[in-house]
């Protein structure tokens, strides 16, 4: 999950390419993963969503960790997300709060490139808003942070106006 919110991810889509992926005895196993994740620095990551009980299991183990060797040398990556990921406190309770600012964000870019500019320390997210003042208003920087311009460590902490953001802007 935390992929969609990372501004380096150009696009995720599911995906239906299949892949043969050969095992030890010279067969082929067919292998479509669940999404595809393109990154504006052009490196491609596959993604497999399964329940921890199934990637446990011998026959996902083999085909994950040979699907992971024939990516070698392809500049992708292959990850694999279980409930246990899914389920991370604080992490869903920071993605819950911030869907909403990323699926219908207030963003002016001219104007989050200037409070970048001129704000370059972690600082707690209520003493951001002060220094702010009127040049944004709390939603807009809400959709900064749920859009990852604005970072913090979305696994140690819920997002709260004590918690330490910095602004991410190219």
């Amino acid at each position: 999950m935390s992929i969609v919110y990372q501004v380096k991810t150009s696009c995720f889509l599911s995906t239906h390419q299949k892949f043969e992926i050969p095992d030890n005895d010279g067969e082929c196993s067919i292998y479509t993963p669940d999404f595809e994740i393109l990154y504006t620095s052009g490196v491609r990551k596959y993604a497999e969503v399964k329940p921890s009980e199934y990637t446990q299991t011998e026959h996902y183990q083999s085909l994950f960790s040979r699907f992971n060797n024939f990516l070698n040398d392809t500049n992708t990556d292959f990850l694999i997300v279980s409930e246990i990921e899914i389920y991370q406190q604080p992490l869903l309770s920071n993605y819950e709060k911030l869907y909403q600012y990323k699926k219908r964000p207030l963003l002016k870019m001219k104007n989050l490139q200037q409070c970048a500019e001129d704000i370059h320390d972690l600082m707690p997210l209520a003493q951001l808003v002060n220094r702010l003042g009127d040049r944004a208003h709390l939603r807009e920087i809400y959709s900064w942070i749920a859009l990852g311009y604005l970072r913090f460590d979305m696994n140690s902490e819920p997002l709260s106006m004590t918690t330490e953001v910095k602004f991410d802007v190219c």
